[in-house]
């Protein structure tokens, strides 16, 4: 056998030193570009129109686990778990349906992504991210395919349809309404509805439609930032976590009372990694 000569050049890179020795599981990840994320390579692509990425682990841990950022998927990344579960052999990935704000058409692309996930043999059942608007994404995700979902971690989650639309005088500064009103028009347009209660009483809404997750006992950790001014957690959060917990569910929520909307994540992310691979099915590390 040939004697392999190391580049210890190559060592001295971050970019690199990761992927040195190269991985025995082979994957051929879908035509596009790579780039450098954050020490590790990330593969860009297009899929029917609509961009996504894949970042790949050095050493992807048997079974092919993975974790899935429903939305903001560059905000705060070195305070969530996915840099550390980078490290552990998951994949990472996003894929950008924004612009549906997860309506029909929103979730038909998601599927399109997730079987191409699978034609790649990743595990069947995906670590979902969802902060923010993700939240959102993720609970809309998770409600319709929960047999795909094995641990979610939410983080000042949308829960409702109705998040933007309920925005009024009482409960927003003035100056931010019409920024809100602006948001609430977008979902009446998504969901084919024309006014607040419309949304709310949406059966996709995933406060009206959160018993799958609730009887497919997904673990969720969920983040609640008590002075957050963007997505109400009284109207959110709360109200999810208790319709969740008397259907049965298995729902975590960690209060930071004296927090905003913003940061997303931890400063420290162990727990939230610790969480994930705690619970993440039939996977040895």
């Amino acid at each position: 056998m040939k004697e392999q000569t190391l580049d210890y050049a190559a060592l001295t890179s971050a970019g690199t030193e990761r992927y040195f020795f190269q991985s025995p599981v082979k994957i051929d990840y879908p035509a596009g570009e790579t780039v450098e994320w954050y020490g590790f390579r990330r593969h860009n692509f297009e899929l029917d129109g609509r961009r996504g990425f894949i970042v790949e682990p050095p050493h992807p841990a048997q079974g092919l686990p993975w974790c899935w950022c429903l939305q903001w998927a560059e905000a705060f990344v070195p305070r969530t778990p996915a840099l550390r579960l980078l490290d552990r052999g998951f994949h990472h990935v996003y894929f950008d349906v924004f612009d549906t704000y997860m309506n029909e058409e929103g979730a038909a692309a998601l599927e399109k992504f997730y079987r191409l996930l699978q034609s790649l043999h990743f595990h069947r059942k995906a670590a979902l991210f969802g902060m923010s608007y993700g939240g959102l994404f993720a609970l809309r995700w998770a409600a319709e395919h929960p047999e795909t979902v094995g641990a979610m971690w939410l983080d000042a989650p949308v829960c409702t349809l109705a998040f933007a639309a309920e925005r009024n005088e009482s409960n927003t500064a003035p100056g931010d309404l019409p920024r809100w009103r602006g948001e609430a028009q977008k979902h009446f347009k998504a969901y084919g509805v024309d006014d607040l209660d419309g949304l709310r009483r949406h059966p996709l809404d995933p406060l009206n439609n959160c018993l799958p997750i609730a009887r497919a006992k997904i673990p969720i950790l969920a983040i609640r930032s008590g002075q957050d001014r963007s997505v109400l957690p009284e109207s959110n959060i709360d109200v999810l976590a208790e319709r969740i917990q008397a259907a049965g569910g298995d729902i975590q929520v960690v209060r930071r009372d004296y927090y905003g909307h913003h940061p997303h994540g931890l400063d420290d992310p162990a727990p939230l990694a610790d969480f994930i691979l705690r619970h993440y099915p039939e996977v040895t590390f």
